[in-house]
């Protein structure tokens, strides 16, 4: 090939270059940006169309194509930042540090065949020993992440202090009929101090399905051991499965409105189907008192205003070894939503609820309405706090015994600050507030509840 043909061969591999990476510029970006800062990530944005502009003058140079894939690496472009590296190789196919760069920035899009071509090739470099351990760690995170089942395990230990140890009644007397009796002292609400202990494992099986789906176990064990009242002691145990199915297409969408432009409202995005069975244990001094299982359907998926909204119908079968009468089956449906504030990284969430009980006898049977208000946000000092408010309306079918209507109301407020302390420790601290008012005076009760815990989670 004669010096010409070789120089416009490079040009026209130099032009198609330039247009790749200009379409690559009006995609959106894929991954977050490295700044969080809005006036220096719009900066940033302008170096890069600026970079770029001078590469359709200069389009075989390198230290602009580098230039212009580091920019793209910052303001969260990867796919762009991949198509400069690999059309550099174009040029120089002995570049170990593209090599690498490449693998890397496969391994955080997912692709991790792609990237451990990339950093494999690296070896045959022979790199400098800082350049080998880092790719030798980014094969072994490789394979972590190709393994077919993930597991975390952590173990939690802690205290709790609650002004109601002993389940007391928060009122002063109790009518029944057209009586009043006295609430004995003994039977009114003490505040107590307990230990807090709890164990999790939690298990992520990749059914390697092209659309991602998995399956998730858990299982955790926790107890509550009182300083003075005991015989409250209670230990509870958890196992749930969930199947999770990625959907290609939205089981709900409309594609033509008409008078129903409501129906738009469930347009979703990324949908996902997620059965799931939860069966629960707990023992109260030593002695069984409540089995449970819950089977839930879930739906869920993002909206196009960015929210992400959850549809769920569950039944809870409980059953109460001491209270026969109290054993039943619940049916219940929730609609919920969660936005993300903009600016703030906080996330705010409603649901709302609807459950109906069958119990043993018809004055247990009752209708609950429900909802739930929802905030979390990451604080400047490393803290991540979370919260949530919740508010239930049970009105029950019949009237008690001697006491005549019942209609419950509980209010609970959670307040939780956690932070971690380096890779394998984590501490939180909890507050829960909780006020329940019935019509009948010895379904009374109240409770604060604060606790501290530190967590380990470090277990191979």
């Amino acid at each position: 090939m004669s010096f010409w043909e070789s120089y416009i061969l490079k040009k026209i591999i130099a032009l198609l270059i330039a247009s790749t990476l200009y379409i690559d510029s009006l995609q959106a970006q894929n991954v977050a940006p490295a700044i969080t800062d809005p006036a220096a990530l719009a900066k940033v944005q302008e170096q890069r169309d600026a970079v770029f502009k001078k590469m359709f003058a200069d389009p075989t140079n390198l230290t602009l194509l580098f230039e212009y894939a580091n920019l793209s690496i910052l303001v969260g472009d990867l796919e762009a930042a991949i198509g400069v590296f690999e059309q550099m190789l174009i040029y120089d196919n002995e570049l170990p540090r593209i090599r690498l760069e490449l693998g890397v920035l496969y391994f955080r899009l997912g692709a991790f065949a792609l990237a451990n071509t990339y950093l494999k090739s690296v070896k045959e470099f022979n790199p400098p020993p800082e350049v080998l351990n880092r790719v030798n760690q980014f094969l072994e995170a490789i394979e972590e992440a190709q393994e077919p089942i993930k597991f975390q395990q952590t173990i939690s230990m802690g205290f709790k202090h609650t002004t109601n140890g002993n389940s007391g009644i928060n009122a002063d007397f109790i009518e029944i009929g057209d009586f009043l009796l006295d609430v004995d002292d003994d039977s009114k609400r003490a505040s107590d101090k307990s230990t807090l202990l709890n164990y999790s494992l939690s298990l992520d099986q990749d059914l390697n399905h092209p659309r991602g789906d998995n399956i998730q176990y858990f299982f955790s064990y926790g107890s509550d051991v009182f300083n003075t009242y005991k015989q409250f002691n209670v230990q509870s145990n958890v196992i749930s499965v969930r199947r999770n199915f990625n959907l290609d297409e939205n089981f709900f969408r409309v594609t033509q409105h008409g008078c129903c432009d409501l129906l738009s409202f469930l347009d979703i995005e990324d949908a996902v189907f997620s059965p799931s069975i939860n069966l629960v244990r707990v023992v109260l001094n030593r002695e069984e008192i409540l089995r449970s299982g819950r089977i839930s359907l879930d739906y869920s998926g993002l909206l196009s205003n960015g929210s992400s909204i959850l549809l769920s119908y569950y039944r809870d079968e409980k059953s109460f070894a001491t209270s026969p009468m109290k054993s039943g089956r619940i049916n219940g449906f929730a609609f919920g939503q969660t936005f993300s504030i903009p600016g703030g990284q906080g996330i705010v969430g409603y649901k709302a609820i609807i459950e109906n009980f069958r119990g043993g006898v018809d004055y247990e049977f009752f209708e609950n309405l429900g909802f739930e208000l929802t905030y979390s946000k990451p604080l400047e000092t490393g803290w991540q706090l979370s919260s949530k408010y919740s508010y239930a309306d049970k009105a029950h079918d019949a009237d008690f015994p001697l006491f005549g209507k019942r209609v419950d109301r509980l209010e609970t407020l959670r307040i939780n600050l956690t932070r971690s302390i380096g890779l394998c420790w984590s501490t939180n601290l909890g507050a829960v507030f909780s006020d329940s008012r019935s019509t009948i005076n010895i379904y009374k009760r109240s409770a604060n509840n604060y606790s501290a815990t530190l967590n380990y989670q470090c277990f191979k």
